[in-house]
């Protein structure tokens, strides 16, 4: 006791006597094997008294408490991820090495400061505050996940458990589960959308191999009788002009005309029909690119309030590519343009340009233009916006530009009109005669 020593002691005592002061000393008594609190005072001037106490069990326990609260730190910062406790009063009463690696904040910044002096005040600290409340109210424990208040951009899932005076919260980092969770979310909208896709893809083949049975039917039975009307009409009209200039002849002639024009207009839809269904092959021959367009602008019926005019950049070219397919491209792109000016009347402008080994057609209308609604429906077949058409003129189109090695798209604006831009690829020999 005292060091063990008996001079210390009376030294002690010696003191309490003189002074009148009372000491009280714990210590161990190494015969005996236990701990006392000893109460030395001076009843009255000359004379002291002792009182002692066993506190051995106290001791035990405090030394119990001690290693205890030392193997707990020993344990919490072993821990790979944050993990810190607060009281009661959200002041922190623990802060691990591994909050200190992830924060940046030293634990001696830390301990005995509030929540928010540590995070500040913001709604992220917020949100954390509102559940720090809600498990010390409830006593149950809460499971979160989300990015703590201070440091990087690691993820963490959160578990906040209530304890004696207080609570304990452990986070775990879950990053790269999170970027697994996020890629996987990811590739299962593209897989969604290439199902999506591929089923669109499986319906319109097998609409398209229902068209084609139907435009091969169409061919086989409507295709002959067609030819056979338009050439009697055709003799029709050449007899009739031989009467003279009467109310009857003059009669019978716009009959006759009228009939040809619808009779021409079926000979059309199954010209599309047949041109879309088949599998295409171009005859390539030397093409003159003047003559060709010329000789699809001859039969058109052009309204009166429509202007069509013709501007070529390299005039008298001769290129290499099969003349029809290039006819009926020109020829469904004009009535396209002509349709789209019937009513208010309009400029049509077919160009015609080099760029980058490529021939450049452009039909221009100043017509009504094509909505956004429309814009992505615009090449698919039987898709139309007229009254009258069976939506293959802009379909037929795309295939025979592309059975060129070409492409086909356009540019507009609604209320000012449509330009379809046709590239096609110059061939090695294309003459510029």
């Amino acid at each position: 006791m005292v060091g063990d020593r008996y001079d210390d002691w009376l030294k002690l005592c010696g003191k309490v006597v003189q002074t009148g002061q009372g000491v009280i000393i714990e210590g161990y008594c190494k015969p005996l094997n236990r701990w006392f609190s000893i109460n030395v005072y001076c009843p009255e001037k000359g004379y002291m008294a002792m009182i002692a106490k066993d506190i051995t069990a106290r001791r035990k326990t405090e030394q119990a408490l001690r290693l205890s609260e030392k193997q707990y730190k020993k344990l919490a910062n072993s821990i790979a991820g944050p993990f810190f406790a607060l009281d009661s009063c959200l002041k922190f009463t623990f802060w691990n090495k591994s909050t200190e690696k992830f924060t940046g904040i030293k634990s001696t910044d830390v301990l005995g400061k509030h929540f928010f002096f540590v995070f500040g005040k913001n709604k992220l600290s917020r949100r954390f505050l509102d559940i720090y409340h809600d498990v010390i109210r409830t006593k149950h424990p809460r499971a979160f996940s989300g990015k703590l208040p201070k440091g990087d951009d690691t993820f963490f899932e959160i578990e906040v458990y209530p304890t004696g005076n207080g609570i304990s919260v452990l986070a775990r980092d879950i990053t790269e589960r999170k970027k697994i969770q996020v890629s996987m979310e990811k590739n299962t909208k593209r897989l969604e959308e290439l199902v999506r896709i591929r089923t669109e893809k499986l319906n319109n083949a097998e609409r398209l191999v229902a068209i084609g049975e139907t435009a091969g039917m169409i061919g086989h039975d409507i295709r002959n009788p067609l030819q056979s009307i338009i050439g009697e009409l055709f003799l029709a009209k050449a007899t009739l002009s031989e009467f003279s200039e009467t109310k009857l002849a003059k009669s019978l002639m716009e009959c006759v005309t009228a009939i040809e024009e619808q009779t021409l207009y079926i000979n059309q839809i199954v010209a599309d029909l047949q041109d879309f269904a088949k599998p295409l092959v171009p005859c390539i021959i030397e093409t003159n690119l003047d003559e060709t367009i010329r000789a699809v602008s001859l039969p058109l019926d052009v309204p009166q309030n429509v202007h069509i005019s013709y501007l070529s950049v390299v005039p008298h070219l001769v290129l290499r590519t099969d003349p029809l397919f290039i006819k009926r491209i020109l020829s469904n792109l004009i009535r396209n343009g002509i349709q789209a000016m019937e009513i208010n009347g309009g400029e049509l402008t077919v160009s015609t340009f080099l760029r980058d080994n490529f021939l450049i057609v452009t039909v221009s209308d100043t017509g009504t233009g094509i909505s956004d609604e429309v814009k992505e429906k615009i090449f698919k077949p039987l898709f139309t916006t007229k009254s009258k058409g069976q939506g293959f003129g802009l379909a037929v189109v795309k295939k025979l530009a592309e059975a060129l090695g070409g492409n086909v798209h356009f540019e507009t604006q609604v209320g000012r009109g449509t330009t379809f831009i046709v590239e096609l690829p110059l061939s090695s020999n294309a003459i510029l005669s």
